[in-house]
């Protein structure tokens, strides 16, 4: 044995991250042969269901649905993930699970959210099992961690009563609740001066719905992800049914049969629509699409030239181009393709009335229904599947450092990801098919294009208009923000997080451009194996972080890995657990 002593690791965060660092800390500990293996004591914290988290509780509602289709998650190596990274001895994909457990899903299907909550329980109660079966002690301690600090040669974290102390810390937190600032900010304290319900940015299985009352007016701000989550509880959570016509045209699938228990959502988000569905066709990237502009050989060529790449001078050109040939192989027949036109379809236009807005929405929702259902077909679902390829080709420079800190800011982040996002990462057509019945029924109206929000501080209600709809103002005593809690560590309500940084053990990434220093998102780390770092830039030894603070080296949320996908591509955070595990096991054992 390499080491008498027992080592003592700290996981702190039992969600889809935490969990896949302990399968791959499973799957390098059975490449070890058992009299050479360390002794470990692995303690794992978490207040939410160990495995799923909070998000992915099994205890949420089923009508919450996956934003992936049934063959896309996994939470541990499957196929060919494997000739990268060694399998355990339970490694095993959503889809096999659900196939082993009789969940009766094709792989185009979109899983309830639950039944991913109970595969990640599953690998979590398995990897552990696994774990003891091979000498490691593996404590799972329902607690949140507080506090964090360096005590002698290790560490000593804080849970409610008591402390405890480890070796080695990885760090997998996931989303954290968020303190309002800017615009959201004033506008809370404002309606809790005036008594008002402001409902502020939240994972959905945190938001009460029943505070919502029947027939009122809601305002809603934001209409990606979570909308759909909310529209669904309050519809079908209250006794509403939608009633399939498997012979209507696309937009036409349902009728909506209220309960009367519905309040009046009154729905608005700058581009004035909704995420555009998901294409019904197969595959992360449809076989169609294949990118002829932005290659890896034509980023290796641009990369001979500098040492750094421009997002709009050196790819986005090439990101345009691709679209333009995906969408002419497609059928499109226009002479150009312009992906900002095509996201922001009443840009620059103004209506005469509520009543012309909302069948101008009407139409828009058929029309992407259209297309949705179309799958190959549709030239510009497939040249925005085009833009998600560039999009997945793009990442691993941000991940090495190939776009500058300024490109990165301004560009990427500045506007290419809420573009994309609201273009290529929709929901299922099911729920545009639900809104359009929605619509129809009265439940849901639209406030148009850049909504602006306020409190009418004379009246006691919410206030919500567009410019661009002349004669449309709504008023109303609740409002939501349908929205995830910011991913940005300054601003989270974590006591952990608000210490790290107080402490000086953490600090948040910065850029510097222009002669300033631009705060980021994400703890700063090292590179792969992304080591902290503290207040004065210097590796914080045996402290780990996986997940979404992630986000100063790394673009984008994945919610799981591809199963079988490319280990640095789109099983990245498989790759990072990997990447943790196999260190810190090195680190141990010196």
């Amino acid at each position: 044995m390499s080491s008498s002593a027992e080592r003592v690791i700290a996981v702190v965060g039992a969600g889809p991250r935490g969990t896949s660092f302990l399968e791959r800390l499973l799957a390098h500990i059975e490449q070890i042969a058992p009299n050479d293996r360390p002794r470990l004591r692995i303690k794992v914290f978490d207040p939410a269901p160990h495995g799923p988290g909070k998000v992915w509780n099994p205890e949420q509602s089923p009508l919450y649905l996956m934003n992936t289709p049934a063959s896309y998650p996994t939470a541990a190596p499957t196929g060919e993930t494997q000739e990268a990274l060694p399998a355990s001895s339970c490694s095993m994909s959503f889809m096999d699970y659900a196939t082993l457990n009789g969940l009766k899903y094709d792989d185009a299907d979109f899983p309830a959210r639950a039944h991913y909550g109970h595969y990640l329980a599953w690998l979590s109660k398995e990897v552990s099992a696994r774990l003891r079966g091979r000498g490691a002690a593996v404590e799972h301690i329902a607690a949140e961690v507080t506090a964090l600090r360096q005590h002698q040669c290790g560490y000593r974290m804080q849970t409610e009563g008591s402390w405890h102390q480890a070796d080695a810390v990885v760090l997998a937190l996931g989303h954290l609740a968020a303190e309002p600032s800017g615009p959201s900010g004033r506008l809370a304290r404002t309606a809790a001066e005036a008594g008002l319900h402001y409902q502020g940015a939240a994972i959905p299985t945190d938001v009460d719905y029943d505070d919502f009352p029947a027939a009122e007016n809601v305002l809603v701000r934001g209409m990606g992800l979570n909308f759909f989550d909310l529209l669904i509880q309050l519809t079908v959570g209250r006794g509403g049914q939608f009633e399939e016509h498997h012979d209507a045209g696309p937009g036409s699938r349902y009728d909506y049969l209220p309960s009367g228990r519905e309040p009046v959502i009154i729905a608005g988000a700058r581009r004035g629509t909704p995420y555009r569905a998901k294409t019904t066709a197969k595959g992360v990237v449809p076989a169609v699409v294949e990118l002829e502009h932005l290659t890896q050989q034509r980023i290796d060529q641009l990369l001979e030239q500098r040492t750094q790449l421009d997002f709009v001078e050196n790819l986005w050109p090439l990101i345009q181009a691709d679209a333009l040939v995906v969408y002419r192989r497609a059928g499109g027949t226009d002479a150009a393709f312009d992906v900002d036109d095509y996201a922001h379809p009443f840009a620059h236009r103004t209506f005469t009335s509520h009543a012309d807005y909302q069948q101008q929405m009407r139409s828009w929702l058929v029309e992407d229904a259209t297309s949705a259902q179309a799958a190959e077909r549709s030239p510009e679902k497939m040249a925005l599947n085009a833009v998600h390829a560039a999009r997945l080709r793009i990442k691993p420079l941000l991940t090495q450092g190939l776009i500058t800190a300024a490109s990165r800011l301004h560009d990427v982040e500045g506007w290419f990801e809420s573009l994309i996002e609201g273009l290529a990462s929709g929901p299922p057509l099911q729920r545009i098919e639900e809104l359009a019945a929605l619509v129809r029924a009265g439940v849901v109206e639209f406030l148009g294009p850049d909504p602006v929000y306020g409190v009418d501080r004379k009246d006691g209600r919410f206030i919500a208009d567009s410019a661009a709809v002349a004669g449309a103002r709504y008023t109303a005593q609740h409002m939501v923000e349908a929205m995830m809690p910011p991913n940005r560590i300054t601003q989270a309500g974590s006591p952990l997080v608000t210490d790290m940084l107080s402490s000086g053990l953490a600090r948040p990434a910065s850029f510097d451009v222009d002669s300033e220093t631009h705060v980021h998102k994400g703890f700063d780390v090292s590179g792969q194996p992304y080591r902290l770092l503290d207040c004065q830039g210097q590796p914080v030894g045996g402290v780990y972080v996986l997940g979404l603070q992630l986000s100063s080296v790394q673009w984008g949320t994945a919610i799981a890995a591809e199963a079988g996908g490319e280990a640095h591509v789109t099983a990245q955070t498989l790759a990072d657990a990997d990447a943790v595990a196999r260190d810190l096991l090195e680190q141990l054992t010196d």
